[in-house]
């Protein structure tokens, strides 16, 4: 190596080499920066009071319900689902990916040996027919460096750093949205459960009903008509049961496929302390952080800015791929030879800079640059897409909290004025001052009051649920307790 460095020519070579590698290569764009699109200065829907300082964390924001099924559930579906382990998985591919390109910038060292016994016949004078043997050894390492001079090889890093950043993002939402649907599931299945209830109570009420009116019949107090009635009204609850019981098994199922519990532990864990009434709890009062914050944060906006910056550096990879590329080279070999009964060994030793590129491609090269231009604009087509998607999630979710809040109101009014009328009017039938026909009306608008008060309570839970995943955890919450009811 020092006869090299002692060669003016070898010498100036190296160190045009190194100083074109110190100098990083020649940037054929400017670096990415997010293309600029309006966001709202606020939301359409305006706080109902004045949010406190506590911001929800995106680890674990499920647990302000305190519902133990809930926590349960969502920690077995992290621990076992194969939609959030395709997404680890996406990340650790992307991760391996930035390796790959990363390696390109460093030098690559190999080596090679062999081995090779050859036969020869001498058909010269004056010893024609001679037969001689040879052998022969040879090993040693090859250095082989790329002096990334055009930024080729730091666009590829930088594009596969960014699909590293995407697909972290990706695995944050699928997470959001694993815990959404697992919310989402347990108080369906509750909701779906108590509605259940509801109708098995009204098919044992109009059962009751049923005895009482063919006992009137017997004694010539009711028509005939009045117990083909009372049966008609039983066999459409019994219906509605029946599709009710498949609904509610539908729902277990889906926890099941969800969390990976069997579906005995998924009704033992949703069942809670209750049995005639639904266990839901009420979701704390909550406000969207600033359209900027949540937009700059949002694991889909993120995971599209990324994809978009992923498109821009490819645009330099595919440019730099039309220039020429510098390749430092080097190979050391050690050779031994046996021929003739004599034996001979040496080394041989070169090195040196190499520059290659293509001379006609025929426009493939623009058209790659074309290509990658292209994706670019898709991808950024796509990234203000996911912006206005993401703007409407959220007031989408505003509005429903809002509706959600009203009709849970005043879905317990009703209730409990259906409640009352149906008492009266079974009081009423007793002594004969109604019909049959007016009493089952007043049980079939009492039991359509409990459901609606039900799935009110649900929707409302549900869509504190969809604002968090609508702003990616970017929410504060109103200092209330939160409750079960």
């Amino acid at each position: 190596m020092q006869r090299y460095l002692d060669n003016p020519l070898c010498a100036r070579t190296l160190w045009t080499a190194s100083t074109l590698f110190l100098l990083g290569g020649c940037a054929l764009q400017p670096e990415y920066t997010q293309p600029n699109y309006s966001v709202p200065g606020s939301w359409s829907v305006p706080a109902a009071k004045p949010p406190s300082s506590n911001q929800i964390k995106t680890e674990g924001w499920w647990q302000v319900l305190h519902d133990p099924a809930i926590d349960t559930l969502a920690e077995a579906a992290f621990a076992d689902n194969p939609t959030l382990t395709q997404a680890m998985a996406r990340i650790d591919e992307a991760r391996a990916t930035l390796g790959i390109n990363a390696a390109a910038s460093a030098p690559s060292v190999t080596a090679t040996a062999s081995v090779s016994r050859a036969q020869a016949q001498n058909l010269a004078a004056p010893v024609l027919g001679t037969t001689r043997r040879s052998n022969s050894a040879a090993i040693g390492p090859a250095f082989s460096w790329e002096i990334d001079l055009f930024g080729r090889i730091r666009y590829s890093v930088d594009a596969a750093q960014s699909r590293l950043d995407a697909r972290t993002a990706d695995a944050v939402n699928v997470g959001l949205s694993l815990v959404a649907d697992v919310i989402n599931g347990v108080l369906s299945l509750r909701a779906c459960e108590s509605s259940r209830a509801v109708l098995a109570d009204d098919v044992a009420s109009r059962e009751k009903t049923l005895a009482l009116t063919r006992l009137k019949l017997a004694a010539g107090f009711a028509a005939p008509v009045d117990e083909a009635r009372a049966i008609a009204g039983i066999a459409t609850v019994r219906t509605n049961l029946a599709a009710q019981q498949e609904q509610c098994a539908r729902q277990v199922n889906a926890l099941v496929a969800l969390s990976g519990k069997d579906a005995p532990t998924v009704r033992q864990l949703t069942a809670g302390t209750e049995v005639t009434t639904a266990f839901i709890p009420v979701a704390p009062r909550a406000e969207p952080e600033l359209p900027a914050t949540v937009l700059a944060g949002h694991p889909n906006v993120v995971s599209a800015d990324r994809e978009a910056a992923a498109a821009w550096a490819e645009i330099g990879v595919a440019r730099a791929n039309r220039l020429p590329r510098l390749n430092l080279a080097a190979v050391l070999t050690g050779q031994w030879l046996r021929a003739a009964g004599s034996t001979f060994d040496f080394t041989t030793w070169s090195v040196g800079p190499a520059l290659s590129g293509t001379v006609f491609d025929g426009g493939a090269g623009a058209s790659n640059v074309s290509a990658s231009e292209a994706r670019y604009r898709r991808t950024v087509a796509g990234l203000q897409e996911t912006l206005r998607s993401t703007v409407q999630d959220v007031e989408n979710a505003l509005a429903a909290e809002a509706s959600a809040q009203a009709r849970m109101a005043s879905a317990g009014e009703a209730a409990a004025a259906a409640r009352t009328t149906l008492q009266a009017a079974e009081g009423q039938w007793k002594v004969g001052a109604i019909s049959l026909f007016e009493l089952e009306d007043s049980r079939r608008q009492f039991a359509s009051a409990q459901d609606a008060e039900i799935f009110a309570r649900r929707d409302q839970v549900l869509a504190w649920v969809a604002l968090v995943k609508a702003t990616g955890g970017a929410i504060t919450l109103n200092s209330e307790h939160t409750v079960h009811e």
